[in-house]
């Protein structure tokens, strides 16, 4: 009997293992296996079973056996299972790392590399002579590994208190005198355990027939002032009683102690909630509810866009419905782009929910996803709010799906597997008949195109609530800033003039600036050279606060040089600005306003941007400046002026996205102004101001966009009239990588059909990132079969031909170009 096994690998391809027939019948698919893979032994999954290979099969091949069942049964439902093979399938990935996916971090079991002495390693250290032809670091290794049973190359270090070089095991390894193993960490993620205390029932007559110490009765006493088990640890610090003090108790039988399961709750610091609101329904409200509800009886699968300008209220709306889910004991799921949005919403949700909403994200600690995941997986929790990752969520009776911001590029996933969740989660909503939500104020071309071909249901909210109107947007000429001050300013006049007016008045005011650092790039005077990550083909940015030059791709930081590195020349100039240097210039313009700032740099520490959002929503900040984790999802009723510096800095990338990317968050962030009783303003400063993308975001007008960027990827045949796919080369090999690219290019052009266009092969925009060099082919097709058709081809007949399919990444439907 044959097991059919995905690996959590960048391998599309499954491997067969052989099963007792016994264990055999018992197996499910998608079953956790542990299994030998080359050297190592990995968590696999079960994907199929056969009671006989393959005819294809290679006779001379070897099959190793399952070493052991993980799981009595399948952790991952037939529905997740069904929706893991539609992602891999669709989006060339993995199977084993989207069934992965499915379950939380932790959890699988890993093999590790050790050393272990031989006998002869043994025998070395007792025979003098044989010891005298080692180095002094090969017989501290071995003294080391002697009486131990395996260690790692980082454990032998902190023994030995020296460097250990890879070339020294392997010396040692080659004259037999220890050995490689491969142990496997079995300290796979579990649920979390304490020892806690209860006073037992009849505590009373067993304190009447003992002696007792004073510390004891303080013991009684606490415990029957609590309420339920108490943790030992807490007794033991606030009590001073010992273990020893009550297991005393325990054997006079006053006590008992136990094991408890403790939950790692990510929303125990809701614990003190805000009575819940319910907010009269607009008219608009209720068309669209009532309209979604009757749709909702038939239980079939229904997609809806739910266009509706920002502050309309489509908040209220999810929360609607979901409280209709629940009344039918139904599940919800809703997904929101950011991490940073996830609090608030959850918050929002608990108020009015209550404890039977769990989140999942990446910013979780792995134990909390591990109890959150179980939570979901039991039924205790019945609304699920996540970021990309919850679409795998283990909802047992899932029949709503949310998607918060749907247009959010924040969806798709750049490594392995790249999906796209909105699209994942519309695919998963069709396998369960499900209703489907998508909401935006600024929805994703192909979304809106889809809405008005019929393919998704269409809702619009057209009017904010309580009848707020829209903000005042302005936009501000930057070329005639210059020409009147005759020089670059960060802060407009009338910028400037506007946000003294709000503090004058005691308002809030948002500055958005999409590029974090102090300077965007040091630059000699002499030379015209720019200090470029050595990683990377990009400019290091300079982030004063660390006196760091950092490259925002890999993370490699220097030192300021003090001389230029080609020239020597002493002439380096600092140009341009991020959120760093924009802080100091409005805390030097406006010294009395407190100014805050919220950017990936800000937020390094957990919780960090919920205390950020807090304070300004509690108005302990009169001013916030940040990156795009402002623009979109919060809800600050005393913001009335929102400024917008280097607007058209994104209109510049080379991708066909650019003009929606920025339209959508110009949009966005204009939307955060005026959603209180006074009337908000948006400044925003560009030196485009005739690009169509600003005249639009300036009227509020999507539909006016549309048309026009529509016109656009038809006439150059970009989605939505097309499929793509970039198939994308990365080697640290320059030579390695422009053979593969050249390679799949020649196979494109040659088996692509009439409807086939192939643009490259050329380097990516971004030639160089981690040490890797980038060479992109993109691939244009009149539908999707066809696309997947040839990228297929490719792959198989590259294969063939010696490309290095590890080195090949296809992202199918990609949000970037770059």
């Amino acid at each position: 009997m044959f097991l059919e096994v995905a690996l959590p690998l960048s391998l599309q391809q499954t491997f067969y293992y052989r099963c007792l027939g016994s264990e055999f019948s018992q197996i499910q698919l998608g079953q956790r296996v542990l299994v030998p893979f080359k050297n190592r032994k990995l968590t696999g999954y079960v994907v199929n079973k056969h009671a006989q290979l393959p005819s294809d099969f290679p006779a001379k091949a070897s099959i190793k056996e399952v070493l052991e069942l993980l799981d009595k049964t399948t952790l991952i439902s037939s529905e997740l299972f069904r929706l893991s093979q539609w992602v891999s399938d669709y989006y060339f990935a993995s199977l084993g790392e989207v069934l992965r996916a499915c379950l939380p971090p932790g959890i699988n079991f890993r093999s590790k590399k050790k050393l272990s002495i031989t006998l002869k390693g043994t025998e070395a250290l007792r025979d003098r002579g044989h010891e005298s032809s080692l180095s002094l670091i090969e017989r501290n290794i071995l003294h080391v590994l002697a009486g131990r049973e395996s260690l790692n190359s980082r454990q032998l270090e902190n023994l030995t208190g020296c460097k250990i070089k890879e070339s020294d095991l392997r010396k040692l390894a080659c004259g037999n005198f220890v050995q490689f193993v491969q142990v496997v960490n079995e300290k796979a993620l579990s649920e979390k355990q304490r020892l806690v205390v209860v006073l037992r029932a009849d505590y009373r007559e067993a304190v009447k027939q003992t002696q007792l110490t004073s510390l004891q009765m303080s013991v009684i006493c606490a415990l029957e002032a609590s309420v339920g088990p108490v943790l030992i640890s807490e007794l033991q610090r606030e009590q001073g009683a010992s273990y020893s003090t009550l297991r005393s108790m325990e054997r006079k039988g006053i006590i008992r102690l136990w094991k408890d399961r403790i939950k790692r709750d990510p929303l125990k610091d809701l614990s003190h909630l805000p009575t819940p609101t319910y907010r009269e329904l607009t008219a608009e409200q209720r068309r669209a509810i009532e309209g979604i509800d009757v749709s909702m009886q038939s239980s079939d699968f229904l997609p809806v866009l739910v266009h509706g300008v920002t502050g309309s209220g489509k908040t209220e709306i999810y929360l609607s419905l979901i409280e209709r889910m629940l009344q039918r004991e139904k599940d919800s799921l809703v997904l929101v782009p950011e991490i940073g949005l996830t609090p608030h919403v959850a918050q929002e949700f608990r108020s009015r929910l209550g404890h039977a909403v769990a989140i999942l994200h990446s910013g979780l600690s792995d134990g909390e996803r591990f109890d959150e995941w179980w939570r979901i997986k039991r039924g205790e929790a019945k609304v699920v709010i996540g970021t990309r990752s919850a679409v795998f969520a283990p909802l047992q009776n899932l029949k709503l799906i949310v998607i918060d911001e749907e247009h959010d590029p924040s969806y798709k996933q750049h490594e392995s597997p790249r999906y796209h969740a909105r699209d994942t989660a519309l695919v998963r909503g069709k396998i369960l008949n499900a209703l489907v939500i998508l909401g935006s104020a600024t929805p994703a071309v192909e979304t809106f195109h889809n809405a008005g071909t019929g393919k998704y249901k269409y809702l619009r909210l057209a009017s904010r609530v309580h009848a707020r109107p829209l903000p005042e947007v302005k936009l501000v000429n930057m070329r005639m800033e210059f020409l009147e001050t005759g020089k670059r300013l960060i802060l407009s006049k009338v910028l400037r003039k506007a946000m003294q007016d709000r503090l004058d008045r005691n308002e809030q005011i948002l500055v958005l600036l999409n590029r974090r650092g102090f300077s965007a790039f040091v630059l000699c005077r002499s030379c015209g050279q720019n200090i470029q990550c050595k990683n990377c083909s990009i400019s290091l940015t300079y982030h004063k606060a660390k006196n760091i030059l950092l490259c925002h791709y890999c993370a490699y930081g220097q030192r300021v040089p003090e001389i230029c590195p080609r020239c020597r020349s002493e002439h380096l100039y600092f140009l341009g600005e991020g959120t760093e240097k924009v802080e100091a210039v409005l805390e030097k313009t406006f010294p009395n306003a407190r100014v805050g700032r919220l950017d990936r740099d800000s937020v390094q520490k957990k919780d960090a941007h919920a205390r950020i959002l807090s304070q300004f929503q509690n108005r302990e900040l009169d001013v916030l400046l940040g990156t795009q984790m402002i623009s979109k999802g919060h809800d600050f009723p005393h913001v009335t002026l929102v400024g917008i510096l280097s607007a058209d800095h994104t209109l510049s990338f080379p991708d066909f996205h650019s003009a929606e990317r920025t339209f959508q968050l110009l949009s966005q962030m204009s939307g955060r102004a005026g959603r209180g009783d006074v009337p908000g303003e948006v400044i925003i400063q560009t030196y485009y101001p005739e690009h169509y993308c600003l005249k639009f975001v300036a009227l509020h007008d999507y539909e006016g966009f549309y048309e026009k960027e529509i016109r656009f990827r038809k006439f150059m045949h970009y989605p939505p009239f097309t499929a793509l796919a970039n198939i994308l080369v990365r080697d640290k090999n320059l030579e390695s990588a422009a053979n593969s690219i050249n390679c799949l290019g020649n196979l494109a052009n040659q088996y692509a059909a009439e409807q086939i266009r192939i643009l490259g092969p050329t380097f990516s925009p971004l030639a160089r990132i981690k040490s890797e060099h980038r060479f992109q082919l993109i691939v244009k097709a009149k539908s999707r079969a066809c696309l997947r058709a040839v990228v297929r081809q490719c792959l198989r007949l590259g294969a063939e031909q010696g490309v290095d399919l590890r080195k090949v990444h296809i992202d199918i439907d990609p949000v970037s170009l770059m």
